[in-house]
């Protein structure tokens, strides 16, 4: 398996991962959030993704397959959010991240956000990653935001 940077031509690679996430939602999800998440997540969604001079984005790829990828935006000068991580281990969403890290760190970015949710797998991956609980916030009565922060200084 490499890490490599994602290009526009995996777009719909991604997509389909980002698709296959999206097939069973916990119930705590409202369906016009799952509907938002799935209409981000087509191919010609992402595609424009690749137009952002802020993105930051890698994949991992077994036998020439997307299996995994991570992509986030520079927010300012010192800090990146991560949107998404995803991958069906733990080993290769961690593969993932290193490679975020670095990239980071070379562009002098000081400290990485993230958001999860308490019953999805990222909540765990952060949390053993070094990411620190800094905030939660109710988006319903029953779903509550968590966000996390790691400074790489």
């Amino acid at each position: 398996m490499k890490i490599i940077k994602a290009t526009i031509e995996y777009s719909k690679e991604i997509s389909k991962l980002m698709l296959s996430d999206l097939k069973n939602p916990n119930y705590k999800f409202p369906q016009k959030m799952i509907n938002n998440f799935k209409e981000h997540a087509k191919e010609e969604n992402i595609i424009k993704e690749f137009k952002n001079p802020k993105l930051i984005a890698f994949i991992a790829i077994n036998e020439d397959k997307v299996v995994g990828f991570v992509v986030g935006y520079e927010k300012n000068p010192n800090n990146v959010m991560i949107h998404y991580i995803s991958a069906k281990s733990d080993e290769v969403k961690k593969k993932l991240l290193n490679m975020f890290i670095k990239e980071c760190k070379i562009r002098n970015i000081c400290k990485i956000i993230t958001d999860t949710f308490e019953f999805m797998d990222n909540n765990n991956f952060f949390k053993s990653n070094g990411f620190i609980l800094t905030k939660k916030e109710n988006l319903s009565k029953n779903l509550e935001i968590l966000w996390y922060g790691l400074n790489l200084i």
